[in-house]
């Protein structure tokens, strides 16, 4: 039992010496820490500007100062209690030193309050970037672009879509500088590909706004791409080749007159197509030398066929006089 006692008696002497150390090294560490902390430092930190008051129809150019290096003294209590990207330097537009059209100036020194005020910052500021702040400013423009679709739609056997991709909204909104947003007249979505449809489908797709300048906003930012299913089978038409570019002095004949043209469309609409929806042409002009045949072009078909092709990509001609 006194052996027990004994060993009991050291365990507890142990832990209590463990947690007198632990207690004085917490308290040496703090102790050393606000010692640390007390002294004076100097910190270069960069603040963010934020204008107010800007004329109705106006908006920030991006070349405007958007912030400023401030150099600071203090006790180090001081300058890690400040969160500087918080706390912004405001400056109102009404107050500028000079103003013209398009730009104004704002002029500041290391004794200003204006500083000392909008960072709450109780040390001394050493110096600063530059002493003029330059708001530029643009004529803000609003407008209605149309959306394009950037993708790729394949259709398991036996299905299509007449209308291919719908996007909803078909248009979106952008604003920004007006010399920029004069410039963009279409929005395309970020490219995607969809695979095996059989049956109606729509999903959430993102705008593309890579090539998009800075300063220039969309809305909304994503549109809704549907595509409205049936069931497709083929069709074909026997058209008439329009001849085209025949000088006056010439009389050319082409063989065959007709050519066939093979298309996918859906059954809904099938018997809704007709020969004059189409336009086959043959342009003399870009006759090989030396040729008798000439090159058809498909340049007209209804949108609500697809893939469509000719079964003949050439045809014979002659000249008569």
């Amino acid at each position: 039992m006194k052996e027990q006692s004994s060993i009991r008696h050291r365990f507890s002497f142990k832990r209590n010496n463990v947690k007198t150390f632990l207690f004085f090294l917490t308290f040496t560490s703090m102790l050393w820490l606000f010692i640390q902390f007390s002294k004076n430092y100097t910190r270069e930190v960069e603040v963010p500007i934020r204008y107010v008051n800007i004329p109705n129809g106006k908006i920030l150019n991006t070349t405007s100062d958007l912030s400023l290096k401030i150099i600071l003294n203090g006790n180090g209590f001081r300058l890690m209690s400040n969160n500087w990207k918080k706390n912004a330097l405001t400056f109102d537009v009404e107050d500028a030193v000079t103003a013209s059209g398009r730009g104004y100036s704002f002029f500041i020194d290391k004794q200003a309050l204006l500083l000392k005020n909008n960072l709450d910052f109780k040390g001394r500021v050493l110096s600063v970037q530059k002493d003029t702040i330059r708001l530029k400013l643009d004529e803000n423009l609003e407008k209605k672009i149309p959306v394009t679709i950037n993708g790729n739609v394949t259709f398991t056997a036996g299905y299509g879509s007449a209308e291919g991709v719908i996007p909803s909204p078909d248009s979106v909104i952008v604003s920004g500088a007006k010399r920029i947003v004069d410039t963009i007249a279409s929005i395309q979505t970020e490219e995607f590909l969809i695979e095996g449809v059989h049956k109606n489908y729509s999903t959430k797709v993102a705008l593309d706004r890579s090539d998009f300048p800075l300063g220039v906003t969309v809305s909304p930012l994503e549109i809704t791409a549907s595509i409205d299913v049936s069931k497709f089978t083929e069709g074909s038409q026997e058209i008439p080749v329009t001849l085209i570019n025949v000088p006056d002095n010439h009389e050319v004949k082409v063989f065959p007159k007709e050519v066939k043209v093979v298309y996918r469309v859906g059954l809904d609409t099938y018997n809704t197509i007709a020969p004059s929806d189409f336009k086959i042409i043959a342009d003399y002009q870009k006759v090989a030398e030396g040729s008798s045949f000439l090159i058809l072009e498909i340049k007209e078909y209804p949108v609500t066929v697809h893939d469509v092709r000719l079964g003949e990509k050439q045809v014979q001609f002659v000249i008569l006089k």
